[in-house]
């Protein structure tokens, strides 16, 4: 199989096959001039873009130093950020795509599909919410999702090959079909050269496996050329995706070492935090005193923010009886849906945070 297929699971009078012919040759990439120096090549990379309203945009070295995030996340919200050409917004809320951002999307969706509904007005997510079908069901977040009435189109992202799971796609398009029955449903996946299963399809349904060596020069062709700050938000994507295969943390902190002349915040990566014991921990504290308490901090992600809830959830019901952490139930709370205000920096950030509560019937 070659490294970029696509599955259609409906006739294709209706849709074209898709791009198995394309090379998956990875593009040099788009370096600063040596005679810009480290200082230049920084300056670019810390300073913030402006978006269309005028609110900063983070710039990647301040991300970078900021929040311990993985590769993915980072390249995730460099992405969206470029996309949307505004502040990285909470999980699961719908934005307008800029119109580069657009422009982008629409060759994004010719390349995975040979169509575009450049046309129609879109809805952008980032940190797609696909709930579960039942209680024991976590459900799942693809990475970025692109919204039409008649039409939801997913993007999983990734930079670590390791970090394919079994089952994930799959599972992202059965979801998918249970919350937008009517819809159209397309799933593109955007990794690093590597095989992966095709998962199973049915009506309405198209995948795309696309390598980010056929997805760079869209993003250099959109945004390369652009003011210094945009070009230093696609130099810091392109300088992750160039270290692919490398020590991440390694390499974060390389990219740091003059951060501080730039008066860049840099977290403490020596505070490795056990997010599960943790969490566990305040259901404790919580079963003593009654009192609702936020998990501050946690995954990079809405679907591991989920299964950490599922996985809290399933510690506390095996836990003493008579104790007092078996009376502590985990939830998710969502800004949009909850009500009240965010308990935690990350609540806040982002819109979502696990919360522990004592049960009234305890």
């Amino acid at each position: 199989m070659s490294e970029t297929s696509v599955r259609i699971g409906v006739p294709d009078l209706l849709f074209e096959s898709g791009p198995s012919a394309l090379s998956p040759t990875l593009r040099e990439s788009k370096t600063f001039p040596e005679s810009h120096g480290q200082m230049e090549r920084l300056r670019a990379w810390s300073l913030p873009v402006v978006s269309e309203v005028g609110v900063p945009v983070e710039g990647p070295l301040h991300l970078l130093g900021r929040l311990r995030l993985g590769r993915e996340e980072y390249c995730q919200r460099l992405l969206t950020m470029l996309i949307l050409d505004a502040p990285y917004p909470r999980w699961n809320s719908h934005q307008k795509p800029s119109e580069a951002g657009s422009r982008f999307l629409q060759s994004l969706d010719r390349l995975c599909f040979q169509s575009s509904t450049e046309d129609e007005p879109a809805i952008f997510v980032d940190e797609f919410d696909l709930p579960g079908r039942h209680d024991d069901e976590p459900g799942g977040a693809p990475d970025q999702a692109i919204l039409w009435p008649g039409r939801v189109w997913m993007i999983e992202l990734k930079t670590e090959t390791g970090s394919h799971r079994e089952g994930q796609l799959g599972g992202y398009l059965e979801l998918a079909r249970h919350h937008y029955p009517e819809c159209q449903i397309d799933l593109t996946y955007l990794t690093p050269p590597m095989r992966t299963p095709i998962p199973a399809t049915l009506a309405q349904m198209r995948f795309a496996h696309v390598n980010w060596g056929q997805v760079r020069p869209l993003i250099d062709e959109t945004w390369g050329r652009g003011e210094e700050t945009q070009q230093g938000l696609v130099q810091g994507l392109f300088s992750a995706l160039d270290s692919i295969g490398s020590d991440w943390p390694r390499w974060r902190q390389e990219q740091l070492r003059s951060a501080a002349v730039a008066g860049i915040p840099q977290v403490d990566d020596h505070v490795a935090a056990n997010w599960l014991a943790l969490a566990v921990r305040l259901a404790d504290q919580t079963g003593r005193d009654g009192r609702q308490r936020a998990l501050d901090g946690g995954p990079e992600g809405l679907e591991e923010l989920k299964q950490l809830q599922v996985q809290v959830r399933d510690v506390l019901q095996e836990s003493d009886p008579s104790g007092p952490k078996r009376s502590v139930q985990p939830w998710l709370w969502h800004a949009d849906t909850s009500g009240g205000h965010a308990l935690t920096a990350v609540g806040a950030e982002t819109g979502w945070e696990m919360r522990l509560s004592r049960l009234r019937s305890a």
